[in-house]
């Protein structure tokens, strides 16, 4: 039996969505941002794939993954631009890739089940696009903000693909601290092409962000402001982190921190918020509902 499913978009609020502005300013909190600080980063990322991403530049602007199974490369992910992958450029236009490939696939199949694939955001715009070529499923992602050029490419063998049970990963913890740390490290990669300080990753805090996460699968809602009428402000406060400005990214729907990434930064309020020049620290914390599907919450603020 074949059952078809519609493959879910990402859905993301910000808190500029909620309040004109995407960051807040902690009146109580001392102003003390420090320009000079390392970036936390890891190097390896557990991915909801039998496989684990690996970075090959230490430079952010020149971010780009190799998913490997063992000794087998099985993936990539590349966003410098001029690189070219399936022979599309990194900055070439959607145009040029409907030209070679045509429309992308209409739905992608997991054991029992077709999950119908939805490339569009909540305004109808094209957002992305998922082709099979030479074997791999590679997906081209668009940037809205930029006259749609392509501003990254992800590919995946079909065999490790296919691998997957369903839509979503199996959940683990070594799997949420793999989505966890990448969020952070493409975050980075946004701020520094955009001649901006990489955030400091408070990883310590991780777990205040995971609750939010938890409370909005626990009780059903999804929302800057949990069950008991808290923000992001106060949770930040209650969880003892020190802050003078603060903002707030919650997203679910995508299967990855790379499809989340990439629809939030075709988000104005959520791009806004990743490339705020105040921020100087940023922490992530991920839960998963029972099917799988990854809740993200994403803290962003400076000292």
């Amino acid at each position: 039996m074949s059952l078809r499913k519609v493959a879910p978009i990402m859905v993301g609020f910000s808190m500029a969505l909620w309040t004109n502005t995407s960051f807040h300013l902690n009146k109580s909190a001392r102003l003390n941002v420090t320009k000079s600080q390392k970036s936390l980063s890891l190097y390896s990322f557990q991915s909801d794939y039998k496989m684990k991403w690996h970075r090959l530049e230490t430079d952010y602007s020149q971010f780009s993954l190799v998913g490997r199974h063992n000794s087998d490369e099985v993936g990539g992910y590349e966003t410098r631009t001029g690189h070219s992958v399936f022979g599309i450029r990194i900055s070439a236009n959607r145009i040029d890739v409907n030209r070679k490939y045509g429309l992308p696939l209409s739905s992608i199949h997991y054991e029992h089940t077709s999950y119908l694939l939805d490339y569009n955001d909540c305004e109808g715009n094209t957002t992305h696009g998922t082709y099979f070529i030479d074997g791999h499923y590679v997906t081209f992602f668009y940037d809205l903000h930029k006259n749609n050029i392509v501003r990254s490419i992800v590919w995946i063998h079909a065999k490790t693909e296919l691998s997957k049970r369903g839509y979503y990963g199996k959940p683990s913890n070594e799997l949420r601290t793999g989505l966890e740390d990448l969020m952070v490290d493409l975050i980075n990669h946004e701020r520094v092409i955009e001649g901006l300080q990489p955030l400091i990753y408070d990883k310590g805090s991780n777990p205040i962000a995971r609750q939010h996460s938890s409370n909005m699968i626990t009780h059903q809602f999804f929302s800057h402001e949990d069950h008991k009428g808290n923000h992001s402000n106060d949770r930040l406060t209650a969880g003892g982190v020190n802050h003078y400005w603060y903002g707030e990214n919650i997203a679910q729907g995508q299967h990855n921190s790379i499809f989340a990434h990439e629809a939030l930064m075709n988000s104005k309020g959520h791009r806004i918020n990743i490339l705020r020049k105040e921020f100087t620290h940023v922490f992530v914390g991920i839960c998963f509902k029972d099917n799988g599907a990854p809740y993200y919450t994403v803290n962003f603020y400076s000292i």
